[in-house]
């Protein structure tokens, strides 16, 4: 009997880390590659709960109007990473630019919107390269980095509502940021996407942000203003907490899954699409609206996207051109809203978008069906 203690312990050791799947780089993104992704920016009924071994997460009701695909090539031309970076486009409209020595992925850059979420479209430098992921992945592991990023923007380009909250006008503006990020395998299972399923490890991401502001006046030196700025970003350091679900069977990530406040429901995630049936479409980088799903009966999803900080007006109309519905949204980069058209009755029906001056963004059609 006591010959049997240790090949028993050994044998449920030997259980419970069968399943248990380790990532290689094999995952890592490479020039050629392509990725199908889609987003849902309005997540409904999903938690992503359970933490350790044989854990299952359940996203199978995710919904998106599109799919996306993300191309890896070099950076070339004129772009600010050229000759240096992996272009690799976000679904938030965001370029990212990262280099790889095979083991690892560095990130260098980045242009699009800027990551204050002010609207602004610059362009941002890591000081030095910042390491996103490094492989293998095991479960248990933990890692921290710490990085710094800066991004410049023109004065006229600056929202009224931030410029005022600044001592003087300046004739330049610098943002500085401190990025701090705690990384834990913390889970393993399977998780359960729209049209496939995936053995997975789970990745926790703690994010702490802080921001400094500088300004320019004629030839003086930058000056650091960040205490005499009225904005709670730069005030407060900024945290986030997002998961990161990797795979053997896909390249890059399976899902990413940015938390809301509460750290049970996600406020938005991005998720691997193996259905090339799906609708594709690029991203043209201009101001946007779609509607799905399209025909609809009860609930219609509005997906807005590359949107400045604004006050927006959603009208429907029907075939003689009157509004049946509107509403109004304060709108910014990418958003998706739901609307209840269980009223309306069947037929075919127009949707527009405008900003608050009146200037019409998309206008597309809308059908609408009765059971």
């Amino acid at each position: 009997m006591q010959r049997l203690i240790p090949i028993i312990a050994y044998l449920l050791l030997t259980l419970s880390v069968v399943g248990q799947p380790i990532i290689t780089s094999e995952v890592l993104p490479r020039i050629g590659d392509t990725i199908l992704m889609a987003s849902d920016n309005l997540p409904e009924n999903i938690a992503i709960l359970g933490k350790g071994e044989n854990q299952t997460w359940d996203l199978m009701k995710l919904q998106s109007a599109f799919t996306q695909k993300i191309a890896i090539k070099n950076a070339t031309g004129n772009l600010p990473f050229a000759k240096k970076g992996v272009l690799m486009q976000e679904m938030n409209g965001i370029n990212n630019f990262f280099k790889s020595d095979g083991h690892s992925l560095e990130q260098l850059g980045s242009i699009g919107l800027d990551p204050m979420n002010m609207g602004v479209q610059t362009t941002t430098y890591y000081d030095k390269p910042m390491q996103t992921l490094h492989f293998p992945l095991k479960y248990g592991t933990t890692s921290e980095q710490t990085g710094h990023f800066s991004f410049k923007v023109a004065v006229e380009d600056l929202p009224k509502a931030i410029l005022y909250t600044l001592p003087i006008t300046p004739d330049s503006v610098r943002y500085r940021c401190l990025v701090k990020q705690q990384k834990e395998i913390d889970a393993w299972g399977i998780l359960s996407l729209p049209d496939n399923t995936y053995e997975v490890l789970r990745e926790k991401n703690m994010e702490e942000r802080n921001y400094r502001i500088d300004i320019k006046v004629g030839n003086l030196p930058w000056q650091d203003i960040t205490e005499g700025v009225d904005d709670p970003k730069m005030q407060v350091p900024q945290i986030s907490l997002s998961y990161h679900f990797y795979s053997n069977e896909t390249t890059s990530k399976v899902a990413a899954a940015y938390m809301k406040p509460n750290g049970v429901n996600p406020e938005v995630v991005y998720y691997t699409v193996s259905d090339p049936s799906s609708t594709i479409r690029t991203t043209s980088g201009r101001p946007d609206i779609y509607a799905y799903p399209n025909p609809a009966i009860n609930d219609v999803r509005f997906e807005f996207s590359n949107l400045k900080p604004s006050e927006y007006s959603l009208r429907i109309y029907n075939i003689l051109g009157v509004v049946v519905m509107e509403e109004k949204y304060p709108l910014n980069g990418f958003k998706t809203k739901k609307l209840d058209v269980s009223k309306l009755r069947k037929g075919t029906y127009l949707y527009s978008l405008s900003d608050a001056k009146g200037k019409t963004i998309a206008t597309r059609r809308l059908m609408v069906i009765r059971p």
